[in-house]
């Protein structure tokens, strides 16, 4: 019985199409926050709502290169930051050590400089002002 449990849960995800992650970050300020990932990370806005606004979504890609990457930026008031709560890691399809050189002129907070990774990927990590950690990786 176990393994038809197992074989069912798989197929629901075949079944239904499981496609895409969009995380949820708690942000102190949704339009802030939305700005900081379209002007500085190069990210486009996709939508944001309330009035005030108190949640957003950004966006990057157009299927034409791998699929959209989303974010959705929820406020929720300020909250302590955090030695780590969690990270999100983003694909890159090329030229990892150039994004982080665009990232630095911008004056992004990088955490982990470039580094080639035994796992076959060269990956740096940045903290964003609401203190959620962005990890940009890319194939060797």
């Amino acid at each position: 019985m176990a393994q038809d449990s197992k074989t069912a849960a798989a197929d629901l995800g075949t079944l239904h199409e499981f496609h895409g992650v969009q995380p949820v970050l708690p942000v102190a300020d949704a339009a802030r926050a939305a700005r900081y990932f379209c002007d500085v990370l190069g990210f486009e806005l996709d939508f944001i709502a309330g009035e005030p606004p108190s949640y957003a979504r950004v966006k990057k890609g157009d299927r034409s290169y791998g699929d959209p990457v989303y974010i959705r930026l929820w406020q929720c008031g300020r909250r302590e930051a955090q030695a780590w709560r969690g990270e999100i890691v983003i694909h890159v399809g090329q030229d990892v050590d150039g994004l982080h050189a665009a990232y630095v002129r911008r004056g992004v907070s990088v955490i982990e400089p470039p580094m080639s990774q035994p796992w076959g990927l060269r990956e740096f990590a940045i903290r964003e002002p609401d203190g959620h950690v962005l990890r940009f990786c890319g194939y060797l």
